[in-house]
């Protein structure tokens, strides 16, 4: 017995892509020079070249931001934010204007990031679909998904299955919630997302704040983050 495909061809060629990527060699594990060579030919894919690309001194700043702020984040997979970017495949504004700073960087790889979190998500499904075994998954499995995305993209409001695991984590005694610290954190965290967002993103933002369940919702999700902040400093 077969099921139509999930996947357009296209979607099913990006999701390879994404997945190869995944097994390259961690950013911080290689030299400094392959990494600057890599922005540099992803600022020429944006159309950046000549005396428009930064200097020695704002590429060493560049990489160390990367590695500070995407400790996880691979090799194939800066590639592929950059191509995928270059071909209008990220939820951002990419034309550049001739201006390569570290505010485009973490933009586009931010963009990457919710780009890769949608993936994660369709990987599981379209693994299980070919082996014709569909199944439940199990409170643990989310948790493990959601700390691997978590540990990897460090995006709080994006966390798989956020919802389902602060409920897991709650009822487990994993979670205990501090109302009013949690909900103002969320709040900062969406007005400087406002402050550095367009004129779109800034109106869409102010009507989630005035929607409850959103809101509820969202802190839900920096409350699992927090939990899994210090999952992570423990290690």
């Amino acid at each position: 017995m077969t099921t139509s495909p999930r996947l357009t061809e296209s979607e099913a060629v990006d999701l390879e892509r994404f997945k190869l990527a995944r097994t390259s060699e961690k950013l911080n594990t290689v030299s400094i020079a392959l990494v600057v060579d890599e922005l540099i030919r992803g600022m020429h894919k944006l159309g950046i070249k000549g005396d428009k690309i930064p200097n020695k001194e704002e590429l060493s700043v560049m990489y160390k931001s990367i590695i500070d702020e995407y400790p996880n984040i691979k090799v194939g997979e800066l590639t592929l934010a950059f191509d995928l970017a270059s071909k209008g495949k990220l939820d951002m504004e990419s034309e550049t204007y001739q201006n390569f700073s570290v505010l485009y960087l973490h933009r586009l790889l931010r963009s990457f990031a919710r780009y890769g979190m949608q993936k994660l998500n369709e990987i599981k499904p379209v693994e299980q679909e070919s082996k014709w075994q569909p199944r439940f998954v199990t409170d643990d499995e989310k948790i493990e998904t959601a700390f691997d995305c978590y540990s990897k993209f460090r995006i709080w409001d994006s966390i798989v299955f956020g919802v389902d695991v602060f409920h897991i984590l709650h009822k487990r005694g994993k979670i205990i919630v501090e109302v009013d610290d949690t909900y103002d954190k969320v709040l900062k965290a969406m007005n400087d997302k406002m402050f550095e967002g367009s004129r779109q993103d800034k109106i869409d933002i102010k009507n989630k704040l005035k929607d409850d369940d959103y809101m509820e919702h969202q802190c839900y999700r920096m409350a699992v983050a927090d939990y899994f902040d210090k999952l992570l400093k423990s290690k």
